[in-house]
C-alpha cells in the first residue's frame, strides 16, 4: 500500500505545530500546541508524538500509511547530525536528538531542517516558489528567516548554516544584533525592526500620528507604521521607505550571489502586500547593474503560517517518496 500522508512538525520558541499533509502540500489536519519550555526536548517529543497519533485517527490513517515525518527546527543546527546546536529561543536546548525519539515512537524515518529552510522548502514545494528552479526566501517577522534552494537542493554549507541572510551585514557599524554583529538586515527590515526604529524615534521627540493614536509601547506593531505610512505619516513613512530599501540592497546582493529565478517574502510585515513589495522592487531598480538583466522577480508568499509544517513534511516527501 503507497504512502497516504506524510508529517510536518514546525518547532519554535513558544509553539509547536504539526500537520498531516498529502502529497500535493494539502493540510489534512493540523494541531498546534504550547512549547513546555520547562519539559525539555523530551516533553516536546512526547506532545508531538501525541499530536500525530490524534491527527491519524481522525483520518483513520496508522503510522504505517505514513511516508515520513519532516522536522522543522530553530537553529544553529547540524544538518549532517540532525541535531539543534543551540535553540536560542528555547533554554537548556543544546545538543538535541529529536529525529530518533520520534522515530522509534511511531516507527518511520524522520527528515530534519532548519526551520527557514523548511518554510521555504513549503514555498519552493506547494506554494509561490512552486515550478522554479530555484528561489530563495525572506521571512520578516521578529528577525529575518531564510531560506535557499538552487537547482532544486536546499543550500546548507560547508558548517550547515548557509542562507543565514538575516545576518548581512548592511550597515557596517551600524545597530547591535543579538547575533554579536552589527548592522545585520534584521535589525533594519524585520517586522520588529521597523517597530522599534518607530518607538526609538517617538522617544526621541519625533512627531508620529502613532504617538496619540495607541497607548503604549507594545501596541506599536509593523502592521500599524504600514497603515500610518500609506495615510502619509512621514516617521513611518520615511522608516518603512528605508526598510524597504535594506531589503532591496539584500535583494539585489541576493541576485549576485545565487541568480534565483525568484525571491518569495514572507511574514508579517510581507501582509502590506504591494506597498511593500513595489517599494522594493523600485529601491533595486535605482540600485542594481545594467550589465545584465537578471534580477530575481519579488512575490509574496502564499502560505503564510504554514509554510513551516508544510515545508518540513515536503521534506519528508522528497527524501522517503515519490509525491503525487
Amino acid at each position: 500500500m503507497s504512502a497516504q500522508a506524510a508529517v510536518g512538525v514546525d518547532l519554535g520558541g513558544t509553539n509547536l505545530k504539526v500537520a498531516l499533509v498529502d502529497g500535493k502540500g494539502k493540510i489534512l489536519g493540523q494541531r498546534t500546541l504550547a512549547v513546555e519550555a520547562s519539559g525539555g526536548p523530551r516533553r516536546a517529543v512526547a506532545d508531538a508524538c501525541d499530536a500525530i497519533d490524534r491527527l491519524l485517527a481522525e483520518q483513520s490513517l496508522t503510522c504505517g500509511d505514513l511516508v515520513g515525518v519532516g522536522i522543522g527546527a530553530p537553529g544553529p543546527i547540524s544538518y549532517r547530525e540532525a541535531r539543534i546546536i543551540h535553540a536560542a529561543n528555547l533554554p537548556g536546548w543544546q545538543d538535541v536528538d529529536l529525529c530518533t525519539p520520534v522515530s522509534k515512537r511511531l516507527g518511520t524515518q524522520v527528515a530534519f531542517d532548519n526551520d527557514g529552510n523548511a518554510a521555504a522548502y513549503g514555498e519552493y514545494w506547494a506554494g509561490a516558489g512552486r515550478g522554479t528552479d530555484g528561489m530563495v526566501m525572506l521571512t520578516l517577522g521578529t528577525g529575518v528567516g531564510a531560506g535557499v534552494i538552487l537547482d532544486g537542493q536546499i543550500l546548507h554549507g560547508h558548517f550547515d548554516n548557509a542562507g543565514e541572510l538575516g545576518h548581512m551585514i548592511v550597515v557596517p557599524d551600524g545597530l547591535p544584533c543579538a547575533c554579536g554583529q552589527a548592522g545585520c538586515l534584521e535589525q533594519y527590515a524585520s517586522a520588529s525592526a521597523v517597530a522599534r526604529r518607530v518607538i526609538a524615534a517617538v522617544e526621541a521627540g519625533e512627531a508620529c500620528v502613532l504617538s496619540t493614536q495607541v497607548g503604549g509601547r507594545s501596541a506599536v506593531d509593523a502592521r500599524r507604521v504600514a497603515e500610518a505610512a500609506r495615510g502619509g505619516d512621514a516617521l513611518c513613512l520615511r522608516i518603512w521607505d528605508e526598510a524597504c530599501l535594506y531589503l532591496a540592497v539584500a535583494c539585489i546582493n541576493i541576485q549576485h550571489a545565487y541568480n534565483p529565478e525568484c525571491i518569495v517574502v514572507g511574514g508579517g510585515m510581507s501582509e502590506a502586500g504591494a506597498f511593500l513589495i513595489d517599494r522594493v522592487l523600485e529601491h533595486s531598480r535605482r540600485h542594481r547593474w545594467c550589465l545584465h538583466d537578471d534580477f530575481p522577480s519579488v512575490k509574496l508568499a502564499s502560505l503564510g503560517y504554514h509554510a513551516g509544517v508544510v515545508g518540513a513534511a515536503g521534506l519528508a516527501w522528497t527524501r522517503f517518496g515519490e509525491a503525487k
